[in-house]
């Protein structure tokens, strides 16, 4: 019996189905991330926006290039029973995939401590968070999350191997799995934790701030720092990656278990559904940012409509940025004749002129 017949011709099919759709949607949904966040000139203000970008963007390559290859891989193992790419090949993607995902986890951890700090010294938080310093700090983020990968790569702690039993690369375990445990702890545990600690201390502070201001309430309308923190917190970067963290770790963690525990041998089904599962934070973000953050709402509807416009299918009005989030403007000015202004504009026109 090979290695692989643990998974039948259905499962193969139904993992396959789910890694071509994740594509798709992991494709569409980050680039339209991305782009919408570079377009709008309200959220490129904020010097979280930078991370923001970065979220999806890492995550980019594997949606459009990683996914449609595993589940290439996946049809193949049904068709042929065996994964036709070269082992090295193989590899190299898996490890592209580990290293953007590492960028990912990280990017979620930058995020949570830059909101801890604007909760909890805002002065700092502005002197820290300056165009060139943030630039030098996602280089440094990119830098060592390539270097917790890439050298496995290339044989240090054992390598990377692919194993036809968990259709996937993973340490090799001949050295023993007490390195293993060390690189899962760095790779995976000790950003959760961070972040974790992050949002925990966020929390307390901003508790006995908002405390702290309903008595001062009563007494006097002088505010001070302990605004601030609430007003931080309440911001929309804060919430949004809140979401996207714990829809991570609800991702990851029974994938990561079941590997760890070499569980796939005896829930070869659960384990490839657990595939699944772990593949839709790769998607996630776009879906996360558009139900949290109406500024973001408004940014992909501008996209979406310059998009359109584009395309010639939409009319030749200029995109607007206008949504909940941002005050309305002045009533439209009609001089002259407004025979071509639509009917409701023309009333208002009449109305004006009738009250005059």
């Amino acid at each position: 019996m090979n290695d692989t017949d643990i998974y039948s011709s259905e499962l193969l099919g139904v993992t396959a189905a789910g890694a071509f759709l994740i594509a798709i949607v992991g494709t569409s949904g980050n680039l339209l991330a991305v782009v919408a966040l570079l377009q709008s000139t309200t959220l490129r203000q904020n010097p979280s926006t930078a991370f923001m970008i970065n979220l999806p963007a890492c995550l980019l390559p594997i949606c459009a290039i990683g996914m449609p290859l595993f589940g290439a891989g996946c049809l193949q193992q049904k068709l042929y029973g065996r994964v036709l790419f070269s082992e090295t090949c193989t590899e190299i993607f898996f490890t592209m995939g580990f290293s953007l995902s590492q960028v990912h986890l990280h990017t979620i951890s930058a995020l949570a401590f830059n909101r801890f700090l604007a909760v909890m010294w805002p002065a700092k938080y502005k002197q820290l968070m300056q165009k060139r310093k943030v630039r030098l700090y996602l280089g440094l983020l990119w830098l060592y999350s390539l270097l917790l990968w890439v050298p496995l790569a290339c044989g240090a702690l054992g390598g990377l191997k692919y194993n036809p039993k968990e259709l996937m690369a993973s340490m090799d375990n001949s050295r023993g799995k007490v390195q293993k445990g060390f690189h899962v702890f760095f790779t995976y545990m000790l950003p959760v934790l961070f972040t974790s600690m992050c949002y925990i201390t966020m929390y307390i502070k901003v508790r006995y701030s908002r405390r702290s201001r309903h008595l001062r309430a009563a007494r006097t309308n002088v505010a001070n720092g302990d605004d601030d923190a609430v007003r931080q917190w309440d911001d929309h970067v804060t919430r949004t990656i809140l979401v996207i963290f714990l829809f991570m770790v609800s991702c990851c963690v029974p994938h990561l278990v079941v590997h760890i525990r070499h569980l796939y041998d005896r829930h070869p089904a659960a384990w490839l559904l657990l595939h699944l599962i772990f593949w839709l934070q790769f998607c996630i973000d776009p879906l996360v940012y558009v139900t949290v953050s109406c500024q973001y709402r408004a940014a992909c509807a501008e996209t979406a409509q310059r998009l359109m416009h584009c395309l010639r299918l939409s009319s030749n009005t200029e995109p607007t940025q206008r949504s909940v989030c941002f005050k309305e403007g002045a009533k439209p000015k009609l001089t002259g004749d407004n025979t071509s202004a639509p009917e409701h504009l023309r009333s208002y026109s009449t109305d004006s002129k009738s009250e005059a």
